[in-house]
């Protein structure tokens, strides 16, 4: 009866335990969902459209199989051979110089960052720029610009800002 009373003992303390570290371990449970219409804070220069910015910032919410991942893209000296582009995500950070036919990378937030291979970089994030800004010529004002891309997933598009003047400070890489 004993090794009764213990096993079941053993049973409810293994359960508390369980439970405990499920509650209190950050990360064991899912975060909050992303929010579907996030606070927008556009700056843009009046008047300007988006297909004829020299400069432009968004962030971009991309759904894909219920998973979103938040993207902040800058983009300068757009429709020019000094084009040079800006994207962070989650703690990744590339910098994409057209006119340098440089790129960067950084996976610590911009603590440091590693050179590229141009070409291959380009080839992975210019076609989503593309694909972002092209959907954007759609976009007249508002808060925010939603479609689906070539591959299902939903793109919503917020805090849009036309032309703003972006510190080089952002493109920098040291």
């Amino acid at each position: 009866m004993n090794k009764a009373i213990y096993a079941v003992v053993a049973v409810v303390v293994i359960i508390i335990i369980i439970a405990a570290v499920v509650l209190f371990v950050p990360g064991i449970l899912p975060g909050p969902a992303p929010s579907p219409t996030p606070t927008p804070t556009p700056t843009s220069a009046p008047g300007v459209a988006v297909g004829d910015a020299t400069s432009l910032t968004f962030n971009a919410n991309v759904t894909i199989s219920g998973a979103t991942t938040e993207y902040k893209w800058y983009g300068k000296n757009l429709h020019s051979t000094n084009e040079t582009l800006r994207v962070d995500f989650a703690n990744y950070i590339y910098i994409l110089d057209a006119g340098q036919q440089k790129s960067w990378s950084s996976t610590d937030s911009g603590a440091t960052f590693t050179a590229g291979v141009f070409n291959d970089d380009w080839v992975a994030w210019g076609p989503q720029w593309s694909t972002n800004v092209d959907n954007l010529t759609h976009w007249t004002s508002g808060d925010t610009y939603t479609f689906v891309d070539a591959t299902g997933a939903t793109v919503l598009i917020f805090n849009v800002a036309v032309n703003p003047t972006i510190p080089d400070s952002t493109f920098a890489v040291s």
